[in-house]
């Protein structure tokens, strides 16, 4: 006697394996609630380190974490400006976005731009490779998708800025602000975070402004662009505006500024807020850099 039919393993084996698939592309999110992830950034120059998830979500075991009530709003603002616009309206996954950038990268049979979300960039560098796939970019997706069922908008901030990469073996809000300005991250000025912010998502080739304190014409414009992108989606206070306008890094740069004095200022012009022809060199130059966020 037959316990179970030909039908019964006729759709039971496609659906084991539907469900083997799904969770071979789906990163280890699930871990991010129950507490039972140990992360690791990538290895670099020999050192190792690592965050010990101790309770769902927060309790993170780091002498270089900075808590997201310590986060200057400066820098949150910044990070939206710059790499999600649409943040706080999508569920992990800018389909808009992502539909356009498949097809841009279809029609030129390449990978040049990943459209990621913060959420997406997220799991990538919590979870997957840096090697740049379609398959990637699936699991990125999927992942992202889940992430952020389980976390908040303010939380993904959180984890994002304290495990990106500012520079060769520089992980994290914190590391970053004392490597270049010499101060603590909750202590950023508003100009401080924008600055950190501009040289993402390529910190290794664009961290030189801060590194050896030349203002070039690629870091103002960078620069520049996040300033406006706060302007026109008015997530800054007025005051932080204005700070962010002035530029004041703490240091004063060297002589060897490129086509810059010492103390450059923001000329604000409408068309500039608007948009389109100011920045258009600057969208090529980024679409164009080998960048961490595809």
């Amino acid at each position: 006697m037959r316990i179970f039919s030909f039908n019964f393993w006729f759709f039971l084996l496609p659906l084991w394996c539907f469900l083997i698939f799904i969770f071979w592309f789906i990163p280890w999110v699930f871990l991010l609630y129950s507490g039972l992830l140990i992360y690791f950034p990538y290895k670099e120059d020999g050192v190792s380190r690592y965050l010990r998830i101790t309770g769902p979500i927060t309790g993170i075991f780091s002498t270089s974490w900075t808590p997201k009530k310590d986060i200057p709003n400066s820098c949150k603002a910044a990070l939206v400006a710059s790499e999600d616009a649409r943040f706080y309206q999508h569920n992990g996954v800018d389909f808009e976005s992502l539909k356009k950038i498949l097809n841009e990268n279809k029609k030129s049979l390449k990978t040049k731009r990943g459209g990621s979300t913060i959420t997406q960039q997220l799991v990538k560098n919590a979870f997957l490779s840096r090697n740049r796939s379609y398959v990637r970019k699936t699991r990125e997706v999927i992942g992202a998708l889940l992430l952020d069922a389980v976390m908040s908008k303010e939380n993904q901030i959180e984890w994002y800025l304290n495990i990106v990469e500012f520079g060769p073996n520089t992980y994290g809000l914190e590391e970053a602000s004392r490597r270049y300005f010499k101060v603590d991250s909750k202590k950023l000025s508003p100009s401080q975070c924008v600055a950190l912010i501009a040289i993402l998502p390529s910190p290794k080739k664009w961290n030189q402004s801060l590194e050896k304190k030349r203002l070039t014409q690629f870091f103002i414009q960078r620069y520049k662009k996040i300033y406006f992108n706060i302007l026109e989606m008015q997530i800054a206070s007025r005051k932080e505006k204005q700070l962010i306008q002035n530029m004041d890094f703490g240091f004063v740069p060297r002589s060897q500024i490129t086509q810059q004095t010492p103390k450059p200022e923001i000329i604000i012009e409408s068309k500039e807020i608007q948009g389109d022809a100011s920045n258009e060199s600057i969208d090529d130059q980024d679409n164009n850099e080998d960048i961490n966020n595809e």
